[in-house]
C-alpha cells in the first residue's frame, strides 16, 4: 500500500533525517509531539502498514485524527528541508533574499530593502534566473510606488525596458526548449534517423539555429548547442555532430558556474558516444578522462558515471573491432550491469544490455550472449530495441546450434513484429534463412542459404530506410564470416 507521507519520509537522506530531528527539537516544546511519534515509527518501517500503525498507537488520542497528524508531519518535514537546502542552489538563495526584501519593505526599511533587491537582481542576472528577475522588477516597482520619491518616473521607465528585455530572453529560451523537445521526440521515433529533412522544416530550418552568436542568453545558447549536435546526428552526419558536441562541451566548461554539476554527465556521454561512432581516439579518451575525474564529486551519481564509461567502452571497441580489448573489459562490465540494473533508467538498461549481447556475439561467447538476452527480456519493459534483440536471438541460437529454440524464435519474431507492424526486410531475410537450414541442414544447402542471406543483407545495407540496425551490428560481415570463416 502506497502512502505519500511514508514514501516521503523514506526518501530522506541520512543528513536530511538528522537535520529534521534537530529542527524538531529546536521548534517543538516537547519531545513527545504527536507528529514526531508518527515520524519515528514510519522511519523504521520497510513498507507502509496503516493497520499496524493504528495498533501501535491505539491508546493515543491523536490516532482518531491520523490523517491530519500525518499532514502536519509532512509540513514540518518540508519546513526543515527548506531550511536545510536554503543555500543549495542559486534559485533557493534568491527565494530567501526575496523573503528578506518583503519583510524589510513591510517594516518600512526601504533603503535596506532596495539594496538587498539590487544584490538579488545582480545574482539573478548573472545566473540567468529570468523569472526571478521579473519578480524582482515587480517588487522594485512596488517599492517605488509605495515610497514615491523624486525622479522615480524615469526609474519606472528603466524597469519597463528591463522587463521587455528579460521577457524576450525568456521567450527565446522557451522556443529553443520546445525545439529541443521536438528534436528529441523525432530521435526516439521508431525511425531513428531522418532521410527527408524537408518533412521537418520546423526543426531543421528554424531561424534560431542559424547563428549561435545571435542568441541572447547563455542558457539559451546551451540549448542551441544541444540541438545543433542532435540535428546532425538525426541525418547520420556523425562527424558534424561530434564537432557540434565538442563546441557544446567547451561552452559548458566555460560557463560551468551556470549549471549543476550533474548536467555534465549527459554531455560527456554523447561526446564519447559520437567519438566512438567516428573512431576518434583522441576525443574518446579525453572524454573518458573527464568522466573519471567526476567520480567522488558531491551530487554526482557514481552509477551513471560507470554506466557511461562501460557503455561507451563497448561502443568504441566495437567500432574499432578490438575484440581482445572487449574480452578484457567484458567480465567487469557484465558483473556491474547485472548487479546494478535497478540503478539505471529504462533506455539505459536497454542500450547497455544490447551492447553486452553484441559483445558476446562478436567475441564468440554465445552462452553469455544468451544469458544477456534472457536478462533483457527479464528487465526491459520498453520495445525500442525489440527488433535488434530478436535478430540477436536468432544469431545466438543458430551459433549454439539450438535448433528447437531457433525454430521457436523465428516463429516468435515473425508473429511479434508483424503484430506491431515492425517486420522489415532484415528480419524477413533471417527468418527465410533459418527456415531453409531447418528444412534441409545439409552442408551444400547450408552454404547456399548463407550466400543468399549475405546477398540480401548487402542489399539491405545500402537502403537508408532499412539499414538502421546495421549501425549496431554488421550483419553482412557476420554472414560472410560464416561462409568464409576467419581466425578470431
Amino acid at each position: 500500500m502506497s502512502d505519500l507521507v511514508f514514501d516521503f519520509v523514506q526518501s530522506l537522506t541520512l543528513r536530511e533525517k538528522a537535520y529534521f530531528k534537530r529542527y524538531a527539537q529546536l521548534y517543538s516544546d516537547s519531545k513527545e509531539k504527536n507528529y514526531l511519534k508518527i515520524y519515528n515509527y514510519l522511519e523504521k518501517q520497510q513498507i507502509y502498514d496503516e493497520a499496524a500503525l493504528k495498533r501501535t498507537f491505539h491508546k493515543e488520542t491523536f490516532i482518531k485524527y491520523l490523517s491530519s497528524e500525518k499532514h502536519y508531519l509532512l509540513e514540518q518535514v518540508l519546513n526543515s528541508l527548506i531550511n536545510f537546502h536554503a543555500n543549495n542552489s542559486i534559485n533557493r538563495k534568491l527565494q530567501k533574499l526575496i523573503l528578506y526584501i518583503n519583510i524589510l519593505s513591510e517594516k518600512g526599511f526601504k533603503k535596506k530593502a532596495t539594496k538587498t533587491l539590487k544584490q538579488a537582481k545582480t545574482l539573478a542576472l548573472k545566473h540567468e534566473e529570468f523569472t526571478v528577475v521579473l519578480q524582482l522588477i515587480q517588487m522594485e516597482e512596488e517599492i517605488l510606488f509605495s515610497h514615491g520619491i523624486l525622479d522615480y518616473v524615469q526609474q519606472l521607465k528603466t524597469l519597463k525596458e528591463e522587463r521587455e528585455t528579460i521577457t524576450k530572453k525568456i521567450q527565446e529560451l522557451n522556443e529553443l526548449r520546445l525545439l529541443k523537445a521536438q528534436a528529441r521526440e523525432l530521435q526516439y521515433e521508431f525511425i531513428p534517423h531522418v532521410s527527408q529533412v524537408i518533412h521537418y522544416p520546423h526543426i531543421f530550418n528554424h531561424k534560431l539555429l542559424k547563428d549561435v552568436e545571435s542568441i541572447q542568453s547563455l542558457k539559451a545558447k546551451e540549448v542551441w548547442h544541444y540541438i545543433n549536435s542532435i540535428i546532425h546526428y538525426l541525418v547520420r552526419d556523425y562527424k558534424k555532430s561530434l564537432k557540434g558536441h565538442i563546441a557544446y562541451l567547451e561552452f559548458y566548461e566555460t560557463n560551468e558556474f551556470l549549471f549543476q554539476k550533474n548536467q555534465k554527465l549527459p554531455i560527456l556521454s554523447n561526446y564519447m558516444y559520437l567519438s566512438a561512432k567516428v573512431k576518434n581516439k583522441e576525443h574518446f579518451f579525453l572524454g573518458l578522462q573527464k568522466l573519471e575525474l567526476l567520480l567522488g564529486e558531491k551530487d554526482i551519481d557514481a552509477a551513471y558515471i560507470y554506466y557511461i564509461k562501460y557503455a561507451r567502452l563497448l561502443e568504441y571497441y566495437h567500432k574499432i573491432a578490438d575484440h581482445k580489448a572487449t574480452i578484457k573489459v567484458l567480465p567487469e562490465i557484465a558483473n556491474y550491469i547485472e548487479e546494478n540494473t535497478e540503478k539505471f533508467g529504462k533506455t539505459e538498461i536497454d542500450h547497455v544490455i544490447c551492447q553486452l549481447i553484441r559483445a558476446g556475439i562478436e567475441t564468440r561467447q554465445f552462452e553469455d550472449a544468451q544469458r544477456w538476452i534472457n536478462l533483457w527480456y527479464k528487465t526491459v519493459d520498453i520495445e525500442v530495441s525489440l527488433n535488434l534483440v530478436k535478430i540477436y536471438s536468432i544469431i545466438v541460437y543458430y551459433e549454439l546450434d539450438y535448433i528447437n529454440l531457433l525454430e521457436h524464435e523465428i516463429s516468435s519474431t515473425y508473429k511479434t513484429l508483424k503484430n506491431r507492424r515492425r517486420l522489415k526486410k532484415l528480419e524477413r531475410s533471417f527468418i527465410r534463412f533459418c527456415k531453409k537450414i531447418i528444412k534441409d541442414p545439409s552442408t551444400s544447402k547450408h552454404v547456399k542459404a548463407l550466400q543468399i542471406l549475405y546477398n540480401d543483407l548487402e542489399e539491405i545495407k545500402l537502403d537508408p530506410l532499412q539499414n538502421t540496425n546495421f549501425e549496431d551490428f554488421d550483419f553482412s560481415k557476420w554472414a560472410l564470416n560464416k561462409i568464409n570463416p576467419t581466425p578470431f
